[in-house]
């Protein structure tokens, strides 16, 4: 198995957003002020209500689909500019340097439960749940009829390979033949 990692630099948010990305291709979105999920459609990210996101603030970025990932990274040291990376396992992302590819993996299929329960909200977009706990307060998903019982997790491939340092040379403990996470792609948001 292999993995291709793309990148470009200097680019915002909203041209990041622009690239072609998968229908159903989930965000999540940080800014100053929260971290929500949104969902791509032909361009735009849409909220709860079925709205465009406000992405201005947005320090990072990670949209996700099963077939690839786009991470977003704003430099402090611009205005508004940051850069991306595309992971897939497929070859060839025109426009894009390509950053690296990782080789020679094993591939292992994972889940995270995401904090909060089913809770009763009113004005959502079709599609849309909200879980919530009193730890972290609400949380507004794109998974479409949650019920009481459910929880929704986080589904997440990991990608198993020899350790390298960043010259590409194989480290102490990948001459010994142990094998590590070298990567982890986010796939999308289930329900168990």
């Amino acid at each position: 198995m292999e993995l291709f990692s793309y990148q470009k630099e200097g680019l915002s948010l909203q041209e990041a957003i622009q690239q072609p990305l998968a229908e159903g291709t989930l965000g999540l979105f940080y800014s100053p002020a929260q971290c929500q999920l949104g969902r791509w459609d032909n361009g735009e990210i849409s909220d709860a209500q079925d709205k465009a996101l406000a992405i201005e603030q947005v320090f990072e970025a990670r949209l996700f689909h099963p077939s690839l990932e786009l991470r977003w990274l704003r430099d402090p040291s611009t205005d508004g500019l940051g850069n991306a990376v595309y992971l897939c396992e497929n070859q060839g992302k025109n426009g894009w340097q390509q950053q690296q590819t990782l080789s020679d993996l094993t591939v292992q299929n994972n889940q995270y439960l995401l904090w909060g329960e089913y809770w009763k909200y009113d004005n959502l977009a079709e599609g849309w749940s909200c879980l919530a706990t009193a730890r972290i307060g609400k949380l507004l998903v794109p998974v479409a009829n949650l019920q009481k019982s459910q929880r929704v997790v986080l589904k997440t491939r990991e990608y198993f390979g020899l350790p390298r340092d960043a010259d590409g040379k194989l480290t102490l403990a990948g001459e010994h033949g142990n094998k590590v996470v070298v990567e982890e792609r986010w796939l999308s948001l289930g329900v168990e």
